[in-house]
């Protein structure tokens, strides 16, 4: 596990690097922690920073995190996370043919949950 220097010093760098600002890392990397995304922290920082790079921000960028890493480790779709949800094997409909949509909570839906704003102070 990485400790929260080194993860904001790779916010940091990977909004440097990337299409992406570390505001939006910052958040995209807590909607996915308390919505259970089995990725490291790394991974998705990375992970972000990579669909940056294509265009997809915010909350785009958490949905496609989300519904990918329910299907895939990391490593098996680093580097292809802008294909396709078809192409990487993810079902994007039910057998109904009603889009499925991933599991994330929203902070809304936190009673007295994760504090984002405190949160995010660690990592700046």
């Amino acid at each position: 596990m990485v400790d929260d220097k080194e993860l904001r010093l790779m916010a940091q760098d990977t909004a440097i690097k990337h299409n992406i600002t570390t505001d939006m890392i910052y958040k995209g990397l807590y909607q996915l922690r308390v919505s259970g995304c089995p990725w490291r922290d790394t991974d998705i920082v990375e992970a972000l920073g990579e669909l940056g790079d294509y265009g997809i921000h915010n909350l785009l960028a958490v949905e496609r995190v989300a519904r990918i890493s329910e299907a895939h480790s990391y490593s098996r779709v680093k580097g292809v996370l802008h294909f396709s949800y078809e192409s990487l094997g993810v079902k994007e409909r039910d057998k109904n043919g009603e889009l499925v949509t991933p599991k994330l909570l929203w902070r809304e839906n936190l009673i007295g949950g994760f504090n984002y704003e405190k949160s995010s102070k660690t990592l700046q």
